[in-house]
């Protein structure tokens, strides 16, 4: 596969006990379908107060501007644009088949913005429809 930005052959790296795909040009990453709730469950990284705090301010602070559509590495269909929250400035990009796309210090970001509550990782799972079945937690009903 190739990077959507870049256009260079993407890398297998294993993260969080994850392989996923990274470009070694923009340092973005391809996460197939799964793997970014994984990584959010796995929680292994452990991240500093300090280190929390400058990526969620960097996060808070950023301003996100339209940016061109990105074709999925894998079927080369425009993915969809998901802005994270609107307190926090990440924008994913989404392909509903195959994965989606976090552009260099994202994963991060959304892993900090995931630890603080987790109702907050639930949401991310949601929002980006990444997990199979119901949250884990969720009841069987409705």
């Amino acid at each position: 596969m190739n990077c959507p930005r870049c256009h260079l052959p993407l890398q297998r790296e294993t993260y969080e006990g994850v392989e996923i795909d990274l470009c070694g040009e923009c340092w973005g990453a391809w996460l197939d379908r799964g793997e970014l709730s994984s990584i959010i469950r796995a929680d292994e990284l452990e991240f500093s107060d300090a280190e929390r705090r400058k990526l969620l301010d960097l996060t808070r602070a950023s301003k996100i501007g339209p940016h061109a559509q990105l074709q999925c590495p894998k079927c080369r269909v425009f993915m969809e644009q998901i802005r994270y929250d609107e307190s926090i400035a990440i924008l994913l990009d989404r392909c509903p088949e195959h994965g989606v796309w976090l552009d260099a210090g994202e994963l991060k970001r959304v892993q900090v913005a995931a630890e603080q509550s987790r109702e907050i990782q639930e949401m991310v799972i949601r929002k980006l429809k990444l997990c199979d079945g119901p949250p884990r937690g969720a009841n069987g009903g409705d």
